[in-house]
């Protein structure tokens, strides 16, 4: 009896070492993470300025950027790529996505990044009720034998049960793609729904992590102050997300959105 005790003894304390051991070897990086709906540069004030919007993410240098109502050489918005302009005078690389052809060029949303890229999806959701809907999904190398997705998405903004529904089909369709990949997850954007929201539930049911932002939470600065900009993230056996901070940077007049900053510690 008292040498299987030992042997139990022994047995444990192998099991200890070897977990204490793995765990020395993991290795950690910081993570920048933002998120920005940028009214394609007009400002609160009225003045289309797309100058002032690099400005901020020039400021906050984060190593991966979702942007959402973005133009693509637009008559209202002086006829420029607003995502190769953005990408020039914030020192990133970037990716545009088409939901629909207007004024004269283009109109969606775009992913910033200076990390490496591995791959791109542009993923076509089920049609908003008024303007068609798609998500970015990047693979971005974070290390030699690491990578994770970061997805970039902009839901139907009608308001009402039919709205509802239709964020609900959209996030369930870019969950069905995310589901197909085992890499942790990142997503970001302008979900035009708030946290108690049945999308926002759905995402939660599926293992996903919403990050809390406190107090100061209310994302949309327009007629009626909302939250629904957000950032979600899933771990995987391989990759953990730790927030450090998080933060609603208060721009009054760039946009109608606030800039949505998210730092993390990235164990693999």
């Amino acid at each position: 009896m008292q040498k299987k005790k030992k042997l139990i003894i022994l047995i444990t304390l192998c099991i200890l070492l070897v977990g204490f051991y793995t765990n020395c070897q993991r290795e950690s990086m910081n993570l920048k993470i933002m998120s920005y709906n940028i009214r394609h540069g007009k400002g609160l004030d009225n003045i289309q300025d797309l100058s002032r919007a690099a400005e901020i993410i020039l400021l906050q240098a984060p190593d991966l950027c979702g942007l959402q109502e973005v133009d693509e050489f637009c008559m209202r918005s002086d006829s420029v790529s607003q995502t190769n302009y953005l990408a020039k005078r914030t020192l990133m690389k970037g990716t545009f996505s088409k939901f629909m052809d207007y004024d004269k060029g283009e109109y969606g949303m775009s992913t910033l990044y200076s990390k490496p890229v591995i791959s791109t999806k542009i993923l076509k959701l089920p049609n908003a009720i008024y303007e068609p809907r798609s998500s970015i999904i990047n693979e971005i190398k974070i290390a030699e034998s690491n990578s994770i997705l970061f997805v970039n998405v902009h839901l139907d903004w009608v308001i009402g049960e039919k709205g509802d529904l239709s964020r609900l089909k959209q996030a369930e369709k870019l969950v069905e793609f995310i589901n197909e990949s085992d890499l942790a997850c990142i997503i970001v954007g302008d979900f035009n729904c708030t946290p108690k929201s049945s999308t926002m539930q759905y995402f939660a049911d599926k293992g996903f992590v919403f990050v809390d932002k406190g107090e100061d939470k209310l994302s949309y600065q327009g007629e009626n102050s909302l939250e629904i900009d957000h950032l979600l993230f899933r771990n995987s056996e391989k990759v953990q997300f730790k927030k450090k901070n998080l933060l609603l940077i208060k721009e009054p007049v760039v946009s109608d959105h606030r800039p949505l900053i998210a730092e993390f510690e990235v164990v693999f």
